[in-house]
């Protein structure tokens, strides 16, 4: 059973300003409720641990996705990830972004938005 509230935790998550070892910890919880590619702690942590291990993730849990990830090196620094259903741009797309201090919180960040959706019925 869930016990993460995925909205109010993917608020929290893109307000962060760097990492926090709290919310690290809840964000590993989160992914292990709620996308089944994460089958344990350790897929957890491949997940936040790496742009590769999140972007594995992503690729196993929405194959077919398209990914657009940006951001910068600089202080305070922001990523940026958009994921997108299928090729093309289409309207009925099915379309999640996330933001993150580092590319993989805002990669895990997005796919998590997306299977939220698909928890709230959305698809």
């Amino acid at each position: 059973m869930a016990t993460t509230d995925l909205k109010t935790f993917l608020a929290r998550c893109e307000a962060a300003a760097g990492p926090d070892a709290t919310l690290e910890a809840e964000f590993r919880t989160a992914l292990q409720e709620h996308v089944p590619a994460v089958e344990n702690a350790a897929d957890a942590d491949r997940a936040l641990g790496s742009a590769d291990g999140a972007l594995a993730m992503t690729a196993k849990a929405l194959p077919n996705w398209d990914i657009v990830l940006r951001g910068g090196t600089g202080p305070g620094a922001q990523w940026h990830c958009m994921l997108r259903e299928g090729e093309g741009h289409h309207d009925d797309q099915t379309v999640a972004a996330g933001r993150g201090s580092t590319p993989a919180m805002a990669i895990s960040t997005a796919t998590l938005k997306v299977l939220s959706g698909f928890e709230s019925g959305y698809r």
